[in-house]
């Protein structure tokens, strides 16, 4: 082989190689889009799904509506179905608190998470109805001292920190 051969030769081996790094990255960055949107879609299919129990739970919906006030006053049963509710909502904040430190999940749709946790801890939206806040949140810390030992420290933590900076 000659000197200009092996040359061409290895110039369109280079090429191979530069062409094979440019496809692999377009299928790491499709294959990161494709993540993202399963992801999103995952945590808007677990609040779609907590909003039909609500919707369709005329027990769940009772003991919200005699009982936010004041949850402790409530009987067990109501207890149960309340921090039942609670529990799923808590997954799911504590699902999209994991994408987010994973960079899997959008960044638009984690910080409508960390509204609705703020919103749940007290600060009032403009335009709310400060009543429905304030139980809200009495309701929504009564659950989560009941039910905060279940997740991971650190979603304990990022709920603690956002309800702390609310009081």
């Amino acid at each position: 082989m000659t000197g200009t051969t092996r040359r061409v030769g290895e110039l369109i081996g280079l090429a191979g190689v530069i062409g094979s790094l440019i496809f692999v990255g377009i299928e790491v960055r499709q294959s990161s889009i494709a993540t993202r949107a399963a992801t999103d879609a995952a945590v808007a299919d677990g609040f779609r799904e907590l909003n039909l129990v609500l919707a369709s739970s005329p027990d769940l919906a009772g003991a919200f509506a005699a009982y936010a006030s004041n949850p402790e006053e409530a009987p067990a049963e109501d207890q149960i179905l309340m921090l039942g509710f609670y529990r799923a909502l808590f997954h799911i904040w504590s699902n999209g608190h994991r994408q987010h430190l994973n960079g899997t999940i959008d960044p638009a749709i984690f910080q409508a998470v960390v509204q609705e946790i703020s919103a749940y801890a007290g600060q009032v939206p403009p335009g709310a109805d400060i009543d429905d806040i304030e139980r809200r949140q009495r309701l929504m810390r009564w659950a989560w001292e009941s039910e905060r030992f279940i997740f991971n420290p650190d979603f304990q933590a990022f709920v603690d920190s956002v309800l702390n900076a609310k009081r």
